[in-house]
């Protein structure tokens, strides 16, 4: 885990729960989901944009000219995958976030953290930070299970030291995968890394985006062919979220900053939307430049690592084991949510 002590708490400890409720603990990697409502996509198509040329296949992405293996990236701070024991008091949640109503929703596992979330080829995929092996995991929601498809892979290999995964899907179908790199080394990790996938699973990099110490936690948008990159900087008191701006593979400004951390960044109805957390709930903001930013609502709830799922309803997050409803397995007999039962 991270070798200095206030990032290592802010990763694990994001957030204080402030709700008990009661949980039963399970072990499976496909969990049945109770009511999970069908992902509907949402009326405006996702704002992403990406000049690069559409590869057609794995291979032709590793080794296009605008994707270059750059030094700070994948070269350090990576060990073999071990069980992270502090993870697995951790579990996913996925739930429900329009405007400032918030369902909680239900447990999808327990043993992972840091989730992010993405509507992709009609399906809800989900990636996290697994408690089993420390290694980012790739998984898809069917018949409202969480089916884990393992560990992603990065340039042919795979290894813990990447954590905080954020994902866009492209405008040439492409998946970008921004990560805090450099997580298993001495001192602060870094930098934020970006790579690219044709399947969610196998993935290369690309590009460093940002190599500033203490920046945490990265959210990305793109919108009309600028990169928005959202960071948090935990500390004890006043964590902040720093907005940068730029070009793909290019350099990122410093836009403008709010109160909070663990950020997620989007676009919906033409205006920035931004969730932080903060000991007093998940605020949220919006932006109709991304520079200057108003403080809409602050949601209590127990749970913090926000993720909007881009083209749903859906809002995945992490909590504490305890801080929240676990989901009950459907009745015996009936089929799993989202199933016709059989005529």
């Amino acid at each position: 885990m991270r070798k200095t002590a206030i990032p290592l708490i802010f990763l694990l400890l994001c957030c204080a729960c402030s709700e008990e409720m009661s949980v039963r603990s399970s072990s499976q990697n496909a969990t049945p989901v109770s009511n999970t409502p069908t992902p509907v996509p949402t009326s405006e198509p996702s704002p992403t944009h990406d000049p690069a040329p559409t590869p057609t296949k794995t291979e032709t992405l590793q080794n296009t000219p605008n994707t270059p293996k750059q030094v700070g990236c994948t070269d350090t701070g990576h060990e073999d995958p071990r069980r992270a024991e502090m993870l697995e008091n951790h579990e996913l949640w996925l739930g429900s976030l329009v405007g400032s109503s918030l369902d909680q929703g239900y447990k999808l596992l327990t043993g992972g953290s840091v989730p992010d979330g993405l509507l992709y080829k009609d399906s809800v995929h989900i990636w996290w930070v697994s408690a089993t092996d420390h290694t980012i995991h790739h998984g898809v929601i069917e018949e409202g299970n969480l089916v884990d498809l393992g560990s992603i892979s990065v340039d042919g290999e795979i290894f813990s030291g990447m954590v905080d995964p954020d994902l866009v899907e492209l405008e040439d179908g492409t998946l970008g995968l921004t990560v805090l790199d450099g997580f298993d080394r001495p001192g602060s990790p870094g930098p934020i890394c970006h790579l690219r996938s044709t399947d969610g699973q196998e993935f290369f990099t690309h590009s460093t985006m940002l190599d500033l110490e203490e920046r945490f936690d990265p959210s990305v948008v793109v919108v009309q062919d600028r990169w928005w990159l959202a960071v948090g900087i935990p500390a004890d008191e006043d964590s902040v979220t720093e907005i940068y701006s730029g070009q793909e593979g290019g350099d990122f400004q410093l836009e403008g900053q709010v109160n909070g951390a663990v950020p997620d960044i989007s676009f919906l109805d033409g205006k920035f939307q931004l969730l932080t957390c903060s000991p007093e709930g998940m605020m949220q903001y919006s932006s109709s430049d991304g520079k200057g930013w108003v403080l809409k609502d602050t949601i209590r709830f127990p749970g913090c690592d926000p993720s909007t799922v881009t083209g749903t309803d859906f809002f995945v997050y992490k909590k504490e084991v305890g801080g929240g409803r676990e989901m009950p397995p459907p009745p015996p007999g009936e089929p799993p949510p989202g199933e016709t039962p059989p005529s």
